[in-house]
């Protein structure tokens, strides 16, 4: 089995209709297996825009140029359906507002089991089993009574304590992680 490669962004320019010039323009970074990667710089400066690029979460046609690769993978290249497989079980993200990152129709619970499932294939009961378990890691107690609950039962820092966790469900193995600590107390940052 050979090592997996890390992610490369290279030249990475992204450009919104309308705005006259890009917002983003020839970004680029490598991140080596295991490696932890920082990218700092000013509120609106880009960073959300480069993880929201690298997943393609961005509208059609503004990522305006450059190449993402990640373990081999041209990641714009690739098609939606590929891309989708690997958003959540290879390459997954916190977002920087557990407000707006969680279904509010979903328990949490079911929420991370339903991540866990489709990336991995577990039954239900399996599935279940290790959404308790995430919610324990990131220091959800009571976990088999608060998975029950809806997000809007929780306060913000533990909304994304259980983003955190949905994001850790299908073990991926680059995770980006956009001010993943943003909501949560203090003392538990």
């Amino acid at each position: 089995m050979r090592p997996r490669d890390g992610l490369r962004v290279e030249a990475l320019t992204v450009a919104f209709r309308g705005a006259g010039h890009p917002v983003i323009r020839g970004v680029s970074f490598e991140i080596a297996p295991g490696e932890a990667f920082g990218l700092v710089g000013e509120s609106g400066s880009g960073k959300s825009l480069t993880c929201r690029a690298i997943l393609r979460l961005l509208p059609r046609g503004a990522v305006g140029g450059g190449r993402v690769t990640y373990d081999a993978r041209s990641l714009l290249e690739l098609g939606d359906a590929q891309m989708q497989a690997l958003r959540g079980s290879t390459i997954a993200m916190i977002f920087q507002d557990p407000m707006t990152a969680l279904n509010p129709v979903l328990r949490v619970g079911d929420a991370i089991a339903q991540v866990i499932r489709s990336h991995e294939g577990l039954g239900a009961r399996a599935a279940r089993t290790r959404a308790l378990e995430m919610m324990e890691r990131v220091g959800i107690r009571d976990a088999a009574r608060r998975a029950a609950a809806y997000p809007h039962e929780f306060s913000g820092g533990m909304r994304q304590r259980i983003h955190i966790a949905m994001a850790l469900a299908a073990r991926p193995t680059l995770l980006l992680a956009d001010e993943p600590t943003t909501a949560l107390d203090v003392i538990v940052q």
